[in-house]
């Protein structure tokens, strides 16, 4: 049975990938997201760990549901945004001309701002965590000594490497044409790595592969000598970041040990896929602790969804700060756990609900960006689209609505459309 779901969840995700590239609404917010999510589903069904829960009926159910939601939430707003395309009337967001020049001098500055909130960071916090002899720890520590707008600006390289790679793919490569860019990017990778964030590298990688996707349109051949070089960037990545934090923090053999899953007869390239096993497979069980204990304890009602404003705003407004969430993670999950999947922080707002509204309101969303960049492709909605592409693929992974960059990441692009674009 195990072998039959794998298989079957394997093959309707491929057919979901190939239905985004190839079939009817082409590129649409639909099939990347049942793409996503089916071959997390199948990843999940390997039961590696001992300390996985196998999915009850309802957990099943419910997931499906989520999944219809999001089916007819898409199927909805396709009409509605095609019958009334409100964004086509605001002068604002119809920008198609750029200053290739401009974006170029935004994209120094970005770069010239992050040098400075590194040195900040460092200064403060006295070391980087990937150099730090007990990685995670540092990182606690220095989450308390670094305030978060210094930590967003001295990862910056989340920003200026795809706007890097935008003026790349608009131009066409050339070395003599784009040194400097490939210099900043080369640097900016390099420090993001030191943060050993395996989210931040995986972000500017699938925001470059969907702005290549969606700027360059590639043919097979095209494709394939561009892609498998970013997806092999984004395995080693993952596997290589966690394993080398751990292995300094813990020691070899952590992973297989505090989650349960007998590594001994692992060949090297089946050990280097295990962080990517626990990432998708360990969120859904995050899921699933967190439907379960919501069940016979109060939801948060809203709290967790505003925690990026509250704890951005609580100190100059104090009067926020009754809106701030209170929960115990560890009384959800062991308490080396903290994501669970895009539908985790509103399952813990509210409960079991959460399943049938969200995914409804998200595609509503995601399916306007999209129809946004169909009508108008311009600097703001390609990136606005590929940023969007990112989100969908982490959302059977990572909680993005809760994180405050992500909020931060958006003003930011619509501020440099702003610098970089103006009406014919």
């Amino acid at each position: 049975m195990q072998t039959l779901l794998i298989t079957i969840f394997t093959i309707v995700s491929v057919a979901s990938f190939w239905q985004f590239l190839r079939g009817k609404y082409q590129l649409a917010p639909l099939w990347l997201m049942l793409s996503a999510w089916f071959i997390a589903i199948a990843i999940s069904q390997l039961h590696l760990s001992e300390l996985e829960w196998l999915w009850p009926a309802k957990y099943w159910y419910l997931i499906f549901v989520s999944l219809g939601s999001f089916v007819l939430g898409f199927l909805v707003f396709d009409k509605v945004w095609q019958r009334y395309p409100w964004w086509m009337k605001i002068k604002l967001l119809a920008r198609e001309n750029l200053s290739e020049q401009k974006l170029r001098y935004l994209i120094y500055f970005l770069f010239a701002v992050s040098l400075v909130g590194l040195y900040m960071f460092y200064k403060r916090a006295g070391n980087f965590p990937l150099l730090a002899p007990d990685p995670d720890v540092f990182r606690f520590a220095a989450d308390e000594k670094v305030p978060g707008l210094i930590n967003y600006v001295a990862q910056l390289a989340r920003v200026f490497i795809p706007l890097s790679f935008f003026l790349i793919f608009r131009q066409n490569f050339s070395w003599r044409r784009h040194w400097d860019l490939v210099t900043i990017c080369l640097v900016g990778t390099v420090f993001l790595i030191l943060y050993a964030s395996r989210t931040q590298i995986f972000f500017i990688d699938l925001w470059i592969m969907a702005l290549y996707l969606l700027m360059r349109k590639p043919n097979l051949r095209q494709a394939i000598k561009f892609y498998p070089a970013f997806l092999l960037v984004s395995i080693v990545v993952l596997a290589a970041v966690p394993l080398i934090r751990q292995y300094k923090s813990y020691g070899p053999g952590y992973l297989g040990a505090v989650t349960g899953i007998n590594e001994s007869h692992y060949n090297p390239i089946e050990k280097a896929f295990v962080p990517i096993y626990i990432g998708v497979s360990f969120n859904q069980q995050a899921l699933l602790h967190a439907e379960i204990y919501y069940r016979n304890h109060p939801i948060q009602h809203g709290k967790v969804s505003l925690d990026p404003f509250t704890n951005i705003f609580g100190k100059a407004i104090p009067a926020l700060n009754q809106f701030k969430s209170h929960y115990d993670l560890g009384a959800i999950f062991y308490s080396w756990w903290n994501t669970g999947t895009y539908l985790f922080p509103f399952v813990q707002d509210f409960g079991d609900a959460a399943f049938y509204v969200i995914p409804f309101l998200i595609a509503a969303i995601l399916t306007l960006v999209w129809y946004y960049w169909k009508t108008s492709p311009n600097f703001l909605s390609t990136n606005l689209y590929a940023y969007s592409m990112f989100f969908i693929v982490m959302t059977v992974y990572l909680s993005f609505t809760v994180r405050a960059e992500m909020y931060l990441d958006l003003m930011l692009l619509f501020a440099g459309y702003l610098i970089v674009s103006h009406e014919s």
